[in-house]
């Protein structure tokens, strides 16, 4: 990609890169900005509204909420090439109420298991969100003890984002009154007032 980028400025041509979520949050955007800059291509980068805010608020879950939840970290479930992660878990464990994973899902086991070492509660809720947004979204709970059991994750490889903390508990109780549509359902909701949209 970034050969790619650099290679359609030299050419003349407008090059856009557009990215799910934000760019700079797991986004690889760091990378391909280095890149650009090494290469002496001037660029811009537009900032998006990151999965691991976006999934949870759509499923009712805050990222904090002030009377059990103060801090929140942003965590990657691997590394580079799939490689485990360098996250001090035990560190994260004592330092962030709410735990959002990116890339996590195949390696939740062993990251609760290491989080419950650390002293994180068995029955802390989980919430595993699907596709989030779109209308194959699946939504799934469960407590950090039944995350840390391997047989209790099922598989996929459709992109999943982990939330550990008490917040998603509060995200449970909004579930009966919390309104999520589809995207077509709100652009034509937007059109028969009046409003525009794409």
């Amino acid at each position: 990609i970034n050969q790619r980028l650099i290679d359609g400025a030299r050419r003349g041509e407008r090059v856009l890169r557009l990215k799910n979520g934000d760019p700079f949050v797991f986004g690889r955007g760091g990378e391909e900005a280095l890149a650009l800059a090494a290469a002496g291509i001037p660029f811009r980068v537009v900032p998006g509204i990151t999965a691991g805010t976006a999934a949870p608020a759509y499923a009712g879950i805050p990222a904090t909420h002030r009377t059990v939840a103060q801090s929140v970290a942003f965590v990657t479930g691997h590394g580079a090439g799939g490689q485990k992660t360098r996250v001090d878990w035990a560190c994260l464990a004592r330092s962030a109420e709410t735990l959002v994973l990116y890339m996590a899902r195949r390696r939740l086991p062993e990251i609760a298991r290491l989080l419950l070492e650390a002293g994180r509660a068995g029955d802390e809720p989980v919430a595993l969100l699907q596709e989030a947004t779109t209308p194959r979204e699946q939504r799934e709970y469960l407590t950090l003890a039944e995350a840390a059991r391997r047989d209790a994750i099922r598989g996929t490889s459709q992109p999943t984002l982990v939330v550990i903390g008490p917040t998603v508990s509060l995200g449970r109780s909004l579930e009966s009154v919390l309104q999520n549509r589809p995207a077509s359902v709100v652009i034509s909701a937007l059109r028969s007032v009046g409003g525009e949209a794409q």
